[in-house]
C-alpha cells in the first residue's frame, strides 16, 4: 500500500517522537548511541528523512543495547515498549537480532505480517554492534545464521512443507529447550565482546556481512549531526561509514530501488475496531 504525503509526514512526526525518548533515555543513563544506515545516509545526503523513507534506523554498542533494554523493560508506565530478543516464547516473528521501540496505542502492519498479533506499534530500529574479527566474518555469519534457524524451527507456529523440518523439529521439541537455544543463538552474536577486536558489525546473519563490519575508529568518537532539525550523534567518520554500506551514497538509486517497509496499513489508534475495520474494508 502507498501510504499519502499526509500520512507519511504524520507517521514521520511519531517516529521522531520515539527517537526523542530514545535519545532522552539515553542521555540520562549515560548510554552510547548513533545514527545509522538510511537515517545517517539521510541526514548526510538530506539533512533528514530520505524523501521515499518510512523508518529511523539508530545503533548501540551491544553493552549500552542490553542496558536500554533494562530500563525500557522495568518502565511500565511507559507509553512506548520494546520487541527484542527478550520477547516472551511463541513470539518468533517479533524475535530480531534488533530492537523495535515502538509507541503505544499506534499500529504499524506490514505486508509480511499474517495476523494482528505479529503487528509491531509505530517504531524506530534500534542496532547491536558486537566486536568481530574481519578474517572470520564469513564463518561468524555462518554460525549465526545455523543458531537463528534453529530458533526459528523451535519456536515457529506453521507445520513446515518439508517432512525433514517436521521431523527436526519434533526432537528438537522433545530433547531441548528453548532457552538453550536462546543462549546459543546471543553467543553467536557477541562470541568475540571480550576480545579487544579493531572491528565491530551488526551481526544479522542474513545480509552481506562485509559492508556491516565497520572498523572502530569510523564510529569512534562520536561527532554530531543535524537530522531533521535536532543534532544527534553519528559516527565521527560517517563518510567512511556510508561508503561502506552503500558504495557512492550521495548518488540517488534508481527509482525501483527507492524500497519502504511494505506497508499493510498505518493506524494511530490501536483499538480493535481499528484491525476490524480494515479487515472489512479489504475483504
Amino acid at each position: 500500500m502507498a501510504i499519502d504525503q499526509d500520512t507519511l509526514i504524520k507517521l514521520r512526526g511519531v517516529m521522531l517522537e520515539i527517537l526523542d525518548e530514545f535519545v532522552r533515555i539515553c542521555e540520562e543513563n549515560n548510554l552510547t548511541y548513533f545514527l545509522s544506515d538510511g537515517t545517517l545516509l539521510g541526514a548526510v545526503r538530506h539533512k533528514g528523512f530520505i524523501p521515499w523513507d518510512d523508518d529511523i534506523d539508530v545503533a548501540m554498542p551491544r553493552k549500552d543495547y542490553e542496558k536500554f533494554l533494562d530500563i525500557v523493560s522495568s518502565d511500565t508506565k511507559s507509553n512506548y515498549y520494546a520487541l527484542s530478543h527478550r520477547c516472551p516464547v511463541n513470539t518468533y516473528y517479533h524475535y530480531r537480532a534488533f530492537t523495535r521501540f515502538c509507541k503505544k496505542g499506534t499500529i504499524f502492519a506490514q505486508e509480511n505480517k499474517k495476523s494482528p498479533e505479529e503487528y509491531s506499534g509505530i517504531f524506530i530500529d534500534i542496532w547491536p554492534f558486537d566486536n568481530c574479527i574481519l578474517s572470520l566474518t564469513r564463518l561468524h555469519k555462518k554460525f549465526t545464521l545455523f543458531a537463528w534457524r534453529i530458533y526459528r524451527l523451535k519456536t515457529q507456529k506453521e507445520i513446515p512443507s518439508k517432512k525433514y523440518k517436521l521431523f527436526l523439529i519434533k526432537i528438537i521439541n522433545r530433547l531441548l529447550p528453548l532457552k538453550l537455544f536462546e543462549i546459543i543463538l546471543k553467543i553467536s552474536y557477541t562470541i568475540f565482546n571480550n576480545f579487544r577486536t579493531k572491528n565491530i558489525v551488526f551481526f544479522y546473519g542474513f545480509t552481506d556481512i562485509t559492508k556491516n563490519c565497520q572498523k572502530y575508529d569510523t564510529i569512534f568518537p562520536l561527532a554530531k549531526i543535524v537530522f531533521e532539525g535536532k543534532q544527534y550523534f553519528a559516527p565521527g567518520d560517517y563518510n567512511t561509514y556510508l561508503t561502506r554500506v552503500y558504495g557512492n551514497y550521495m548518488e540517488l538509486p534508481p527509482v525501483e530501488q527507492r524500497l519502504t517497509h511494505g506497508i499493510k496499513f498505518i493506524s494511530f489508534d490501536d483499538t480493535e475496531r481499528t484491525i476490524e475495520k480494515f479487515y472489512q474494508l479489504h475483504e
